[in-house]
């Protein structure tokens, strides 16, 4: 059986560094909004910033190549904001991910990539500049610290 290789476009690596932005967006579309005016309007966030929202969900598999939600999408937005299990949703949809998998795939473990490693997998994967490829690194290193940081004791 030929092997088949996973090919990863420069739109396919997430340039959102705030999954909460994500999270926002899944549930504006969820809630109604189609057009990228009423998902600015529902979230208060650029087009700009949308676009980069969009991708990051969709290569998340949160959000279809259709931009509707996916099954884990809608099981994301039922969870608490900033919650353990919002956590884990995100954590279960980056481990899911063939794209990210394939560019991060030591994102979650105990000793992370450092920023150097991942933005050269990027760079090599994708074609990205070094640049832009530290830059798109730095975001995933951002999810990471989002994920994975345990709530201030109170």
């Amino acid at each position: 059986m030929p092997r088949t290789t996973l090919q990863i476009g420069s739109s396919d690596v997430p340039q959102a560094p705030n999954l909460a932005r994500v999270r926002l967006v899944i549930a504006a579309i969820a809630g109604g909004a189609a057009t990228i005016d009423e998902i600015a309007e529902e979230t208060d966030i650029s087009a700009r910033h949308l676009g980069y929202a969009l991708r990051a969900a969709q290569t998340l598999e949160l959000l279809d190549g259709a931009k509707k939600p996916t099954p884990a999408g809608l099981a994301l937005i039922e969870t608490d904001q900033e919650s353990e299990a919002e956590r884990d949703a995100f954590r279960r949809s980056i481990e899911a991910s063939a794209i990210l998998q394939a560019i991060a795939p030591t994102l979650l473990s105990p000793t992370p990539p450092t920023k150097k490693v991942l933005a050269g997998r990027i760079e090599k994967l994708t074609g990205l500049s070094t640049a832009t490829a530290a830059h798109r690194a730095s975001d995933l290193l951002a999810w990471r610290e989002q994920l994975l940081d345990e709530p201030e004791a109170t």
